[in-house]
């Protein structure tokens, strides 16, 4: 399950994940990341079957929008 609310500036998202799930990516595994984006810096923390994401959108500037 994925639960997420934003707004222009905040991205907040809450996910479940089957406990299988942990054996298969670093990024279940239990503790807290940090990392950077070309939009945004995101804050990940990893509890038991849980992981919530809470970022920080960056000014885009030309990076934004183009492809």
């Amino acid at each position: 399950m994925y639960k997420a609310i934003e707004n222009k500036k905040y991205y907040l998202a809450v996910e479940t994940f089957r406990k299988q799930r942990k054996s298969l990516s670093k990024v279940y595994m239990s503790g807290i990341r940090i990392w950077d984006s070309d939009d945004s810096k995101t804050y990940s923390i990893v509890l038991g079957t849980f992981r919530i994401m809470f970022s920080i959108k960056k000014e885009c500037g030309e990076v934004c929008g183009t492809i």
